[in-house]
């Protein structure tokens, strides 16, 4: 065991030594999803280009977009005489990622944020070819433009631009909006969007030292992993001993994770129909572990006759969760032994039992 607690000890110098990972900032377009690839990044990029949209930035996002072209298209009208048309579909039945439309001029615009260009360029200037034949783009200016990481070289007569690009544009045009007008929410959101295409385009988080670290300690990674498991368990039921010893009482107890660090609950047996107990909490920061304690709530008098019982004598956070079901209190363990954190626990198990007995569900 001390061989293998060396060799662990080695690996976390190791580790220490690389270059923190760094994690993304979330934005309102990044939550609640894996992945946000290039359907809902053109939605929300036909939504801001549309100058007569209900975000009331005008044409913000469009003269940011016109400027990606080369210098020539600068000075087109930005503005739209129809709202902006996804997924077009041609005669061969493929579709155009976005078609913007003008008093003089057309943009069909393709969106590839991962993939490589495998577009059928020749239908789509088939179909605009075909709709001018039928008078809808006659007259005017057509402009092929593909948005991408890089803007790669594409077939003569289509223009690339890249994202960098698009975001450079699209900040200056909103500083030029938050200089003129208020700031409202939808200000707000195209900054956000930004923000996340900014973080799409970014460098990889995990460089190639940490990933080599990983994938050469994979073994020694899991036994450390496993390790852990069993220490926790064992540390578990060492307490839950301890403090049945202390207080003459089965314990029962219940493992949790907060965050990824171990949550170890602690309640008597005896008790029926509450949730109350009390959880070591295992930051694996001395100065943020802490002792909670919580008691569950009968009738509208609980959190009061749980606050003259419970912690009376400590500093103590305190607060009201699970819809006033229960009242919770926090107390940091900081430099704690762990006998004194056995006799901390065994003093509010025995807080809560005469709580429970006195104003618990049973009673």
């Amino acid at each position: 065991m001390e061989k293998q607690l060396t060799r662990f000890e080695q690996l976390l110098a190791e580790f220490n030594q690389l270059e923190p990972v760094e994690v993304a900032e979330p934005t309102i377009f990044s939550i609640g999803s894996k992945g946000y690839y290039e359907n809902p990044t053109t939605d929300t990029l036909a939504f801001f280009c549309d100058n007569n949209g209900y975000h009331q930035l005008g044409d913000t996002a469009l003269k940011a977009l016109l400027h990606c072209l080369p210098e020539e298209y600068h000075s087109l009208d930005s503005s739209l005489i129809e709202t902006p048309e996804r997924e077009v579909k041609t005669q061969a039945g493929k579709r155009i990622d976005l078609l913007l439309e003008s008093s003089n001029w057309a943009l069909v615009l393709e969106n590839k944020i991962y993939h490589h260009q495998i577009n059928p360029f020749d239908d789509y200037e088939r179909f605009i070819q075909e709709e001018r034949n039928q008078t809808r783009f006659e007259g005017k200016q057509v402009i092929f433009a593909v948005l991408s990481p890089a803007g790669e070289v594409l077939p003569t007569g289509w223009h690339g631009i890249s994202y960098p690009e698009l975001i450079t544009a699209l900040k200056y045009e909103l500083t030029e909006q938050f200089l003129s007008q208020p700031i409202n929410k939808w200000t707000l959101l195209l900054r956000e969007f930004i923000l996340h295409l900014e973080s799409l385009m970014s460098q990889p988080s995990v460089n190639q030292h940490a990933v080599d670290f990983v994938l050469n300690n994979l073994s020694t990674i899991n036994e450390i992993q496993e390790t852990k498991k069993q220490v926790i368990n064992e540390y578990h039921q060492r307490l839950q001993a301890a403090i049945q010893k202390e207080l003459g009482e089965d314990i029962v107890i219940r493992l949790h994770h907060w965050e990824g660090y171990p949550a170890l609950r602690f309640a008597l047996s005896s008790w029926k129909n509450t949730d109350s107990d009390v959880v070591l909490f295992l930051s694996g920061d001395k100065g943020e572990s802490s002792i909670n304690v919580y008691a569950h709530l009968e009738g509208d008098l609980g959190e009061h006759k749980a606050d003259s019982l419970i912690l009376t004598d400590c500093k103590v956070e305190r607060w009201i969760e699970g819809n006033g079901r229960y009242r919770g209190y926090r107390t940091k363990v900081a430099a704690i032994t762990e006998d004194e954190i056995i006799q901390f626990i065994s003093e509010r198990l025995n807080e809560l039992d005469k709580f429970e007995r006195e104003f618990g569900a049973d009673n």
